[in-house]
């Protein structure tokens, strides 16, 4: 039966459901296909292939919101392979190619290390407090350039950046056929671990599909596994479930429960908020953490949280109305100026994350982490989640640690409230332990 005509923000998340769900069906049916020499690759490549189907989400709204049946847009969207047959996989390991002989030879000297794994800067950045806490000297591998001074990396740490050889380690005609950039980021990985055999693998946040491929690999040779908490994915879509790691060093204790509940097969530990704080913070402002239209966000609901700024803004006069944007955003130049000529408007965007904090009272934004890593610093937080069919998780208000708002008018209503409310220094430690790692002030 043909559903009412709507807006398509409506089936967003329904989106994420039905693609997590048609492959994992398929995942389970090829399992045993999915292999690269003696390793099962079949978390990281289902990682993989949700991810380079995401960008059909917006097509798979429209056609849902002119009456189509979800069923046929799904299957209409997306193609997956037809089962694989088993003698198109070899464990035989095929010659090395003149790239993988200059690979050894300059990656021998580092066998034995602890491993890091950090896609770019930034996240690398985010390592530190662990990485100095490693009893072993180590090795961080990254797809981009790290300046070993602006992120402060110890002088015993080895930063190696990461290529694609485009080889072939491992025969899986089936793989190469069908996901062929996959392939390749498999050979590369199993090369690269085969030379350095790294004792233990670590990296941060988890859902990356290298990082996920490295933590397969190094598990099938009995290696640790160890993933550290890089905020929390209010909306769980698929590279935040049953990842492959052996455990997961979180901020606090409640986020062990949360952990657990999608990822029954971790062993969740507490490592505490290892980043810096400001003690003396002024926390006098509403602060708004911004992000892209991706996800569970459109481009419609990013432009009510913009409105949404000016509006605080012309009702709280005397306040400060801070905003940020995510790192891998950008401001279309109207949108700035319409923000900039409002007095008591600041883009904090370029500051330290906990000078933000230090004078953040309530914490704004959609779906981001920041919501709850605001806690460690003092400050409110307050969801605008307009998405339809979703709320924030955890819930806030039943928890007694902030606020959700799902209109204007809610989060008007709800605004005050959170300028007034002071969440119990007990409550928060549930969340936000102290930091367990040698480092706990690193910058």
């Amino acid at each position: 039966m043909p559903v009412s005509p709507t807006q398509p923000d409506t089936f967003i998340t329904e989106f994420f459901t039905l693609l997590k769900d048609s492959v994992r069906a398929w995942i389970t049916t090829n399992k045993e296909s999915i292999v690269m020499g003696d390793v099962n690759v079949s978390n990281s490549l289902e990682s993989y292939v949700n991810y380079i189907n995401y960008s059909l989400r917006d097509e798979y709204c429209r056609r849902r919101s002119e009456g189509e049946r979800a069923e046929t847009v799904i299957a209409s969207l997306i193609t997956l392979p037809p089962p694989a047959d088993t003698d198109v996989i070899s464990q035989e390991l095929l010659p090395f190619t003149s790239d993988a002989r200059s690979w050894t030879e300059a990656l021998s000297p580092l066998r034995g290390r602890e491993v890091f794994y950090a896609n770019f800067e930034r996240m690398a950045h985010c390592l530190i407090p662990w990485i100095r806490s490693s009893s072993q000297s180590a090795v961080i591998i990254s797809e981009n350039e790290i300046d070993y001074q602006h992120i402060g990396l110890p002088p015993e740490m080895t930063a190696v950046r990461f290529h694609d050889l485009r080889m072939r380690l491992y025969r899986n005609d089936f793989i190469e056929k069908y996901f062929p950039v996959f392939y390749s980021f498999c050979n590369t990985v199993k090369l690269v671990d085969s030379i350095i055999e790294p004792p233990r693998f670590s990296c941060i946040c988890g859902c990356q599909v290298i990082g996920k491929i490295w933590a397969e690999i190094c598990a099938a040779r009995g290696g640790d596994t160890v993933c550290y908490q890089h905020g929390w994915p209010a909306f769980m879509h698929a590279g935040f479930v049953d990842m492959p790691y052996t455990r997961m060093i979180t901020w606090g204790d409640e986020f062990n429960r949360l952990w657990r509940s999608y990822n029954p097969q971790m062993e969740c530990l507490t490592g505490g908020y290892p980043y810096p704080i400001e003690a003396e913070g002024s926390h006098h402002s509403v602060t708004f953490f911004l992000q892209e239209p991706y996800f569970v966000s459109s481009h419609r609901m990013v432009g009510q949280m913009y409105d949404l700024i000016v509006a605080t803004a012309l009702r709280y006069p005397d306040m400060t109305i801070q905003y940020r944007l995510h790192p891998e955003s950008q401001i279309d130049y109207h949108i700035r100026h319409r923000l900039d000529s409002l007095p008591n408007v600041v883009d904090v965007t370029d500051r330290p994350l906990h000078e933000v904090y230090a004078a953040t009272r309530v914490a704004v934004s959609h779906y981001s982490s920041t919501i709850m890593e605001c806690l460690a610093h003092g400050c409110c937080p307050l969801v605008f989640n307009p998405t339809p069919r979703w709320r924030y998780t955890p819930d806030l208000e039943a928890e007694s640690i902030g606020f959700i708002s799902t209109t204007p008018d809610e989060f008007f209503d709800r605004l005050p409230r959170a300028l007034a409310h002071r969440i119990a220094p007990t409550t928060v430690a549930r969340w936000i332990a102290p930091p367990r790692c040698e480092s706990q002030t690193a910058d």
